[in-house]
């Protein structure tokens, strides 16, 4: 049986939801193990931004939990293979405004953190790569990582939206023209 096109689109939107959250869940279980050298090794200032990601990455992990929750909401409300009724339309928008509410202040402490990262001064793990005790080498890549992933689940969480909320109007006027 092929699904109708309005359906493949919604299904679509769904699964890219669902998708974006679990690449986010992946990103924060790993994302203070860039900096966790400067707990063991780093001078106080290292030791401190640690601390400072922790608290980030324990935000971006309960986004991320909090994110496929609502994935599994949208997938038990059935809205792989039917149109939004009136309430499942509210619940889906409500749930792309807290997703879209996370992408943006994800992205700012995002940001903030690679701003706070590209002035740490690095000297103190100097003397332990040098001796060969650890191999650190300066990268923003988990920030930029973290920012594409957000920016990715913004637009699957905007996709997901639209795609509903244009299924559920269409659906209805369809079926209003039919009745006349």
């Amino acid at each position: 049986m092929r699904l109708p096109n309005w359906l493949f689109y919604q299904r679509i939107g769904l699964f890219l939801y669902l998708a974006a959250g679990v690449l986010l869940l992946i990103y924060a279980l790993g994302f203070v193990s860039n900096v966790y050298i400067f707990y063991a090794y780093g001078s106080n200032r290292l030791v401190e931004f640690y601390d400072e990601m922790q608290m980030v990455n324990d935000g971006l992990l309960w986004k991320a939990v909090i994110a496929i929750s609502f994935a599994v909401v949208l997938f038990l409300l059935r809205l792989g293979k039917y149109p939004a009724g009136f309430v499942t339309l509210i619940i889906t928008a409500v749930i792309a405004a807290v997703s879209i509410w996370f992408c943006a202040g994800s992205i700012i402490e995002l940001f903030q953190a690679r701003e706070t990262y590209s002035g740490l001064d690095l000297n103190s793990l100097n003397r332990y790569i040098e001796r060969g005790a650890i191999s650190y080498q300066y990268s923003t890549l988990t920030y930029d990582l973290g920012l594409g992933g957000y920016l990715l689940f913004l637009l699957s969480s905007l996709f997901m939206a639209i795609t509903v909320t244009r299924n559920a109007f269409a659906v209805r006027i369809t079926e209003e023209g039919d009745n006349k």
